[in-house]
């Protein structure tokens, strides 16, 4: 991978928002409980922000949020640092974000909650290492085809070709037969 910064966002099936009070609550729980292999530090409640980070987990490795953007609930990752594992930092981005949608998805107060897998956003947040460019789409395919595989059959889209923002692709996994 050509950048260590990745964003991944996963969307809630079915587009509808659970309560911001009682994700916030959740994410409180996370910290207390140390639900997750990482340093996680604060809760910040943004809910009044209009299609932004409805509320955000801040962690030294990486932060989570019930994000807003695109008109289209999900919930975000974005990777800062985290050690170096044998399934690189987009497999080990992967596994971390699906294990956050786990927690939520097992939360009672926030039930029936559940995320489509079936949809990820992908965002180097690199603009110098990873351009949003054809070339960087080549570097990194083999890649994030690997760390999805374990999902079904993936296809990917690039979007914003030769834009100024992020290099940004659409991974769709499929059921595998």
């Amino acid at each position: 991978m050509l950048s260590s910064r990745i964003g991944l966002k996963v969307y809630v099936a079915g587009g509808i928002a659970p309560d911001a009070p009682r994700v916030l609550e959740a994410f409180h729980g996370w910290i207390r409980q140390k639900a997750l292999p990482e340093t996680l530090i604060d809760v910040v409640d943004y809910s009044h922000v209009h299609e932004g980070p409805a509320v955000l987990l801040v962690g030294h490795e990486s932060d989570y949020a019930l994000d807003l953007s695109e008109g289209r609930v999900g919930l975000s990752y974005q990777r800062k640092r985290a050690p170096e594992t044998s399934l690189g930092p987009l497999g080990d981005s992967l596994k971390r974000v699906l294990r956050a949608v786990e927690l939520l998805e097992q939360t009672p107060s926030l039930a029936p909650l559940h995320f489509s897998r079936s949809e990820f956003k992908l965002t180097l947040l690199d603009r110098l290492h990873a351009p949003n460019t054809v070339e960087t789409r080549e570097a990194c395919e083999a890649e994030i085809l690997r760390s999805f595989e374990g999902l079904g059959s993936v296809s990917v889209s690039q979007e914003g070709l030769g834009s100024k923002e992020p290099f940004t692709l659409r991974v769709q996994v499929g059921v595998q037969s």
